[in-house]
């Protein structure tokens, strides 16, 4: 056990996050290799930005932002700098413009995600993406409870995590970034049913099924160029 997963044990329940820690190397995969300033947005315990800490150029810096304020003790532990809160309301505590930011699982939590990813394009740089992942509605095992059992019941965690506010399939993504003004560089679909237990099996149904297979999609875009229209 780590030194992070010590702490974060010796926390009482009700101050701790329900998310589990996560590296998630299909996002890091998407940051840019040279970025030098990236913002992790509900950086959780700081596995994420640790691990882009470790790979990044040196000097790069990793700041976080985290609504758990035990979780983001830890993160200021392993990041460049964690602050309390949510995002877009505590951007004013972390400084200066970024080459990268990051939304792991983090915009079906907001209100308002459109306002979220404008405000997040007016601190890029010039050349500044954002990144991260999306879970995905158009989930076979979601639909067939909802379909033949009727059944749409929210959970702590994963799909219907209670505090999911928006859903999204691949059409929608594409629509919600279109909207808040970015042009997509890539939207991956991840995490195929059965993928641990039976990946073979895994592997071919996905072919099939398509987008069916996937709980989860990874993004990649930048802000449109001022004065570009969205195409019609």
């Amino acid at each position: 056990m780590t030194d992070r997963q010590m702490r974060l044990m010796s926390v009482p329940d009700s101050q701790r996050s329900p998310y589990t820690t996560h590296g998630r190397s299909e996002v890091r995969k998407l940051v840019p290799r040279d970025a030098r300033r990236i913002l992790d947005v509900g950086c959780n315990d700081g596995a994420f930005g640790a691990a882009l800490l470790t790979a990044g150029p040196e000097g790069r810096e990793v700041w976080g932002i985290e609504p758990s304020p035990a979780d983001a003790e830890v993160a200021s532990e392993v990041l460049t700098g964690a602050v309390v809160g949510t995002f877009p309301e505590s951007l004013d505590r972390v400084p200066g413009h970024f080459d990268c930011i990051a939304f792991n699982h983090v915009l079906e939590h907001m209100v308002d995600p459109w306002n979220a990813l404008r405000v997040a394009a007016s601190v890029l740089t010039p050349d500044g993406v954002i990144v991260g992942e999306l879970p995905n509605i158009r989930f076979l095992p979601f639909l067939f409870d909802l379909g033949f059992r009727g059944r749409f019941e929210y959970t702590e965690t994963g799909l219907l995590d209670r505090t999911h506010l928006r859903f999204f399939t691949r059409s929608s993504m594409h629509q919600l970034f279109d909207e808040a003004g970015y042009e997509v560089d890539s939207l991956t679909p991840v995490t195929a049913m059965g993928n641990a237990r039976v990946p073979r099996l895994s592997r071919a149904f996905s072919v099939v099924a398509r987008d069916l297979a996937y709980l989860a999609f990874t993004f990649r875009a930048h802000p449109r160029p001022t004065g570009h229209a969205a195409p019609t």
